[in-house]
Parts: structure tokens; C-alpha cells; sequence
């Protein structure tokens, strides 16, 4: 009997990866290329009932964490790795995948909670959970393409690298909230880069005030 659930519990993890091979490379093309589509695919597929929810591509929560944090984390491991293999391994464990997860979800915070407050609505967990997944479609796209041009450009202080990313990332916030405040894009956009815009400034009076 316990050997008939292992080969049903292999059969389901092979037709997982399967799933996962055929839904990754057409979500990450319409994530990168579509990301008003996404938005609007989000908010289509939260009118069906839960068990029919995103079917068609990869789900929202599963492609963050596939995409985003875990290819972070395996950077963040390169970065350190030594010649000692087994040491190296074993500093890719749970608790660095978290420390990438939650690293990765500040940004989601912020906007979650900058949408919520644009739209003077409280924050409740029923409240939240559409724009979470619309968050883990938009932030995902930003966060793979920084890593591939850390890669390629050089460390994560490169300054170029670092701005690129803060771009990309207010370009696909911009039709989260284009949506959800039905605005134009371009005022879309310009609330995309507010939260940015005030860390900025308060980073450069912080840094002002130190040289004082």
C-alpha cells in the first residue's frame, strides 16, 4: 500500500513538473511583454470559482517564488559560494530562500499598502488578496530581469544596475495602479514612482544631515 502512494505521490510531482515546464515560459513571455494583460487576467480569473482560478498559466504565488525568489536566492548563493562545495551547499537551505522571500516582498508591501491608501480603503486580508496576486505577476518580471543584468553588468553596487531595476520596477507597478485607480498610464506611472521618489529624498537629506 505504501508503495502505491509513493508511486502515485511520483506520478504527481512529474506531472507538476511537466505543468510547470509548459505554463513557466508563456506566463514569463506574457508577464515581461503584457503586463496590462496580466493585471487584467488577475482580475478575470477572481470571478470564477477558486478551484478553476488560474488554470491557464502559471499561478501567481508558485511564479514568484519560482521566478523571483528562488532565482535570487540561487544568485545570492553564486555570490557567496567557496571552494568547499559541501559548505556552499549547505548555505542554500530554508532559511536563506525566506530571507529572499521576504526581501523580495518589500516591494509588494509598499504597493499594497500605497494602493490601499490611494484608495483611502482599510487594509483587510479579504481586501488584499487580488492585489497580491496582481503584485506577484508585476514585481516578478523586474526582479528576474535585475538579476540578469547584475549578471551581465557587474555586482548588485553597480549604480546603473541598481537604477535600471527601480525603473523597471515603477513601469510595471505603473498599470497596477493604472487599474486599480483608473487613471491614464503616464499618471499611472507617476504614482508608481512616488514611494521611489520619497526614499530618494529622504535618503539625500539622511546623507546631507550625516555631513553636517
Amino acid at each position: 500500500m505504501d508503495f502505491l502512494k509513493l508511486i502515485q505521490s511520483l506520478q504527481d510531482l512529474i506531472f507538476e513538473i511537466v505543468v510547470w515546464a509548459l505554463l513557466i515560459p508563456k506566463t514569463i513571455f506574457r508577464a515581461i511583454f503584457r503586463p496590462a494583460w496580466m493585471v487584467s487576467y488577475v482580475n478575470q480569473e477572481f470571478e470564477k470559482p477558486v478551484d478553476e482560478q488560474f488554470d491557464e498559466y502559471m499561478p501567481p504565488g508558485l511564479f514568484f517564488l519560482a521566478m523571483a525568489v528562488i532565482p535570487s536566492a540561487l544568485f545570492a548563493w553564486v555570490q557567496n559560494m567557496n571552494f568547499n562545495l559541501i559548505e556552499s551547499l549547505s548555505q542554500l537551505n530554508e532559511e536563506n530562500l525566506l530571507t529572499r522571500a521576504f526581501t523580495t516582498l518589500i516591494s509588494i508591501l509598499i504597493y499594497l499598502v500605497w494602493i490601499k491608501w490611494l484608495n483611502k480603503h482599510p487594509v483587510k486580508r479579504s481586501g488584499l488578496k487580488r492585489l497580491f496576486m496582481i503584485q506577484c505577476y508585476l514585481v516578478t518580471p523586474p526582479q528576474l530581469i535585475y538579476i540578469l543584468l547584475v549578471l551581465f553588468f557587474g555586482g548588485i553596487d553597480n549604480l546603473f544596475v541598481a537604477l535600471a531595476g527601480t525603473v523597471l520596477l515603477i513601469f510595471y507597478e505603473s498599470f497596477a495602479l493604472q487599474d486599480e485607480l483608473k487613471v491614464s498610464w503616464w499618471k499611472g506611472l507617476w504614482y508608481a514612482a512616488i514611494p521611489y521618489l520619497v526614499f530618494f529624498v529622504v535618503g539625500v537629506l539622511v546623507i546631507i544631515l550625516k555631513n553636517r
